[in-house]
Order: C-alpha cells, then sequence, then structure tokens
C-alpha cells in the first residue's frame, strides 16, 4: 500500500510542476508580444463648456467619443439676451463613435506632454461679481486624476497652453469623425 501512493505522488508533482511552466510560458509570450486589449492605460476625459446659446461636451471613455452638443436650428437662440440657457436637456444632440488605438496613444502622449496633469485645478482673476465662463477639462489616466477649470472673461489671462492643447485635439477628433 506504501508503494501505491508514490506513484500519484509523483504524478502530482509532476502536474503542478507542469503546470507553473506553462504557466510561466504564457505570461512570458503575452508579455513578449506587448499588452494586449486588456491591459491598455485606462483614460477618460471630459470636456464642457457651456453659455446661454452654447453647450458643448466632450468624451473619451477608453475608445469611446461621445459628442453632446446644442444646434440651433430653429434660431431659437438668434436673439437671446437672459442669463440663462436658451437650451434645454431635450434641445441637445449625442454622437458616438469609437476612436483607433493610435488616438487614444495620442491623446496620452499629448497629456503626459504637455504635463496637463500638472496645471493646477483654478485659472481665473475674476473678481466674484464677474460674470464668466468656464472651460472644464476633466482627466482620469490609470490613477491619476486632474480637473481642470479656466474661466474666461473679458482682458482675462489666457488659458493654460496644455489645456489649450488638449481641446484643440478633441475638437479635431470631433471634426474628423461626425462633420
Amino acid at each position: 500500500m506504501g508503494n501505491a501512493k508514490k506513484p500519484n505522488t509523483i504524478r502530482t508533482k509532476l502536474l503542478i510542476v507542469f503546470g507553473i511552466g506553462v504557466f510561466s510560458l504564457t505570461a512570458c509570450l503575452s508579455h513578449k508580444n506587448g499588452p494586449s486589449d486588456t491591459h491598455k492605460p485606462e483614460l477618460f476625459i471630459t470636456y464642457l463648456f457651456t453659455a446661454e446659446t452654447i453647450f458643448e461636451k466632450i468624451e473619451i471613455n477608453q475608445n469611446r467619443l461621445s459628442y453632446t452638443y446644442f444646434e440651433d436650428s430653429n434660431n431659437k437662440c438668434s436673439r437671446w439676451f437672459y442669463q440663462y440657457p436658451c437650451w434645454t436637456e431635450k434641445d441637445l444632440k449625442k454622437k458616438e463613435a469609437i476612436l483607433a488605438n493610435s488616438d487614444i496613444n495620442d491623446l496620452i502622449s499629448l497629456i503626459l506632454q504637455t504635463k496637463f496633469m500638472e496645471l493646477a485645478n483654478i485659472y481665473s482673476n475674476a473678481p466674484p461679481e464677474q460674470r464668466s465662463y468656464p472651460y472644464i477639462v476633466k482627466v482620469k489616466l490609470q490613477e491619476m486624476t486632474r480637473e481642470v477649470i479656466y474661466q474666461s472673461f473679458k482682458n482675462d489671462q489666457s488659458m493654460p497652453e496644455a489645456m489649450e492643447k488638449l481641446i484643440e485635439m478633441l475638437y479635431k477628433l470631433v471634426k474628423r469623425e461626425f462633420k
């Protein structure tokens, strides 16, 4: 009976060693061939600008591009002078597209090269009673998150270059995909 257990023990040990070897080989091969789609860097971007006659929101959720906007096709806002939006949520339109990996890589490169994640949270010299229009960009790249608000008003400082370049790139993607 003591001899009958030895082959099973050896067989079990061989199966464990074989399993570890296959696991290690699989891990090495997947690392050698580069990261799989499931290991892409996590990227979320939201850009928002609203005013009385404008609504524009551009979102990147991994590789999905969403563009939500107000289009005044009925001239609803042509003579609007009130200090609140002429549009409602029902007036907003939304378009979506899937971006190429190269687009996502370009966005990540821009964010890193311009040091967007190091910007201050708020840029404004507006006194509290001064009317201003906020441009808001929120970026989540892996574990890092940064929300930057630039409040625009007459004679204000210019928008931070890193923020301006990111917004320009987002609009280029929207234009390419939807117009």
